[in-house]
């Protein structure tokens, strides 16, 4: 009862959010479109506690451990009422036509002559009802134990349903925090790429004037690249994060980024 009543309310938190979420953007479109270098994605994605409640609300590995739990209950209820199998009622209803030949012998000495002949045809019917009880000692002794045992089974279920809980909120924190330190590396490499682009046009210039060696053009040259595809990596980086934790929470932002 708890559970299912956690579940309702989560079930709610998650429906009065969606469809704040829809009204907003329905007012303002550009809404939907996202800029890592310019907006922030803390304030685009819902708070971390309802991505949380809603990675558990969908988690098809806590609904498993649920379902087990549910399975295992009814299997303790049939574990109660195994000693129901030692009781046992017969009842037998037989009906019928049967028919009769009779004959009968005039003299004793001579057994070759039969007379009086007679053909009965009679309707019968029986009813019987029958009750016995077998009792083995040793089920139940261990009617007890048995019960016992599908109660443990159901607190296993429930336990492991709970560490798949925190191991998916962990997993959710550990996403978002890392979306959001992608977001800041975005920025911080993309400040290096225009300073290493900059850097990399006035090395050029001073290249053809003679200014600097082939060897420090060079160096120049691969400096500008790292920076460029550490860029380029934060970007798939903070891709990766983002999808990851649409499948975590099953939930979609429906957030389009600007940059490619």
């Amino acid at each position: 009862m708890r559970g299912c009543l956690t579940k309702i309310v989560t079930g709610l938190v998650l429906m009065f959010y969606f469809s704040n979420v829809v009204g907003q953007q329905t007012q303002n479109d550009d809404v939907i479109y996202f800029n890592p270098l310019t907006d922030d994605i803390t304030k685009r994605l819902p708070p971390l506690r309802v991505l949380v409640d809603s990675a558990a609300y969908n988690s098809p590995t806590i609904k498993y451990e649920e379902l087990k739990a549910e399975f295992y209950y009814y299997e303790q209820i049939t574990a109660a009422r195994e000693w129901l199998e030692y009781f046992t009622i017969n009842l037998d209803a037989i009906g019928g036509r049967w028919g009769y030949d009779d004959w009968s012998r005039s003299n004793p000495r001579n057994i070759s002559y039969y007379s009086n002949y007679s053909n009965l045809t009679s309707w019968r019917s029986a009813f019987a009802a029958m009750f016995y009880i077998r009792m083995p000692l040793g089920p139940m002794v261990d009617r007890r134990n048995r019960i016992n045992k599908q109660k443990k089974w159901i607190e296993i279920s429930l336990t492991q349903k709970e560490i798949n809980k925190r191991y998916l909120q962990e997993r959710v924190i550990i996403v978002y925090n890392d979306l959001v330190s992608m977001q800041s590396e975005i920025r911080i490499y993309n400040d290096y790429q225009q300073f290493t682009m900059m850097q990399m046009q006035m090395a050029q210039n001073e290249f053809l004037n003679g200014e600097i060696s082939s060897a420090e053009y060079t160096r120049l040259k691969e400096i500008q690249t790292s920076g460029a595809v550490l860029y380029l990596q934060a970007i798939s980086a903070f891709k990766k994060n983002y999808q990851s934790l649409e499948v975590l929470t099953g939930m979609r932002f429906n957030l389009i980024t600007v940059l490619r």
